[in-house]
């Protein structure tokens, strides 16, 4: 951990490529929230409303130290907290004078609850056109299920997830063990934002972008799993997958992946193994399309030797032979990895509160306009009085609005 780059105060401060835009999160949890908090890293001003009393529920959720959740950290690092309980009338006039100063507003709600707290796209757009207004639902703004609940690993189901990762072996679906269906959204929703910027630089306004969880998951997972769902003509079948054999190799002292994809990789990772790979259905990648069963039972044969043989040893070959490989690092591991290192992700800041951390910064690389580590994410309500300060709230204002259960 001594390479890892320190993150001072003059890495802290970030001047990235949206430095000059101001973002209000309403959202809860990680879908909405966490996009905001990649948009901090890239130089966004952003500022998170919270209830009172308890704020965003990820503050209490995973690994925590002195109270201070990595998940919540994660999310929303570089924010500023405004807690305000946006179902008064108090906290409904803080946030239309706040959607009057910002470009650019998100949240996670359910159909019809952004209406109820007058945060919808028609009211705070009236309040300023040129907004960018992204809503983020579980299955959609309209139809049948656009009312329901939705949490990742049910996003995960209903979208396609478990069954693209049933295991034919035993013939059971699995999940990710991960917010895989909040993460991706959340990155989908950047980009959908910076588009929606672009445009309104272009002269087309503000706009309501809308984005679906199980859109996002569904779209994304198309793209290599959709298989003969793709042709609508009965002649479509199916072939070779990309790689082949998705399953993890296990050596008699570690794991590791090969991606034996094009003919020179393929024979190179059945010698690593020395397995024979001279029969004439295996010699190109149309010849083992035409002859899966043929890649089936090659593949049986790499992953029953493996257990036999040292990970490094073997991990060598494939590396003369040039097949693509790579151990499987646990994820803790990463931030000593030398390539990692190399690749400066991985920096060491320090939380007020909790402390000295280790954490990513963001991984996209701007020549001109540098990004980097956002500061620590805010206790509940840190910047309530200073914000509401620079609206024009007057002391007595303040108190008015905590006297009525706004604050």
């Amino acid at each position: 951990m001594n390479n890892l780059d320190s993150n001072n105060s003059a890495q802290r401060t970030i001047d990235g490529p949206l430095a000059g835009i101001k973002i209000l999160d309403i959202g809860t949890m990680i879908a909405a929230p966490l996009a905001g908090g990649i948009l901090a890293d890239q130089g966004a001003e952003v500022i998170k409303i919270e209830p009172p009393g308890i704020g965003d529920l990820m503050r209490y959720v995973g690994a925590s130290c002195n109270g201070v959740s990595a998940i919540y950290q994660n999310v929303n690092r570089g924010k500023r907290s405004l807690a305000l309980n946006l179902k008064t009338a108090g906290g409904v006039e803080v946030l239309h004078r706040l959607i009057r100063e910002v470009d650019v507003i998100l949240h996670n709600f359910r159909p019809g609850v952004a209406e109820r707290l007058q945060a919808d796209y028609a009211t705070l757009s009236a309040l300023n056109p040129q907004l960018i207004y992204l809503s983020v639902t579980g299955f959609g703004h309209e139809g049948p299920m656009a009312g329901k609940a939705a949490y990742d690993n049910v996003v995960q189901a209903f979208a396609g997830v478990a069954m693209t990762q049933n295991d034919k072996r035993i013939g059971e679906p699995s999940q990710y063990q991960q917010l895989f269906a909040d993460k991706l959204t959340a990155n989908m929703a950047c980009q959908a934002i910076t588009a929606a910027l672009f445009a309104r630089e272009r002269g087309a306004g503000g706009q309501h972008v809308q984005l679906a969880m199980v859109d996002a998951v569904a779209s994304f997972l198309w793209v290599d799993k959709s298989g003969t769902a793709q042709f609508t003509s009965e002649d479509a079948h199916g072939g070779l997958q990309p790689s082949a054999d998705p399953r993890l190799l296990k050596f008699k002292n570690g794991y590791a992946q090969a991606a034996p994809v094009s003919d020179a990789d393929f024979h190179g990772w059945c010698a690593a193994f020395d397995v024979d790979s001279s029969d004439p259905g295996l010699a190109t990648i149309m010849d083992r399309s035409a002859h899966n069963h043929l890649v089936v039972d090659i593949s049986n044969q790499v992953f029953a030797r493996a257990l036999e043989l040292d990970v490094d040893e073997t991990l060598a070959k494939l590396e003369a032979a040039g097949v693509p490989c790579a151990r499987a690092n646990a994820l803790e591991e990463l931030p000593g990895n030398p390539q990692m290192q190399a690749n400066g992700l991985f920096v060491q800041s320090h939380h007020p509160v909790a402390g000295p951390m280790v954490e990513p910064q963001n991984p996209v690389h701007f020549s001109k306009t540098p990004s980097g580590c956002a500061p620590p994410s805010p206790s509940l309500g840190a910047h309530t009085e200073a914000i509401l300060g620079e609206l024009g709230f007057a002391e007595e204002d303040i108190t008015r609005l905590r006297d009525g259960g706004a604050l």
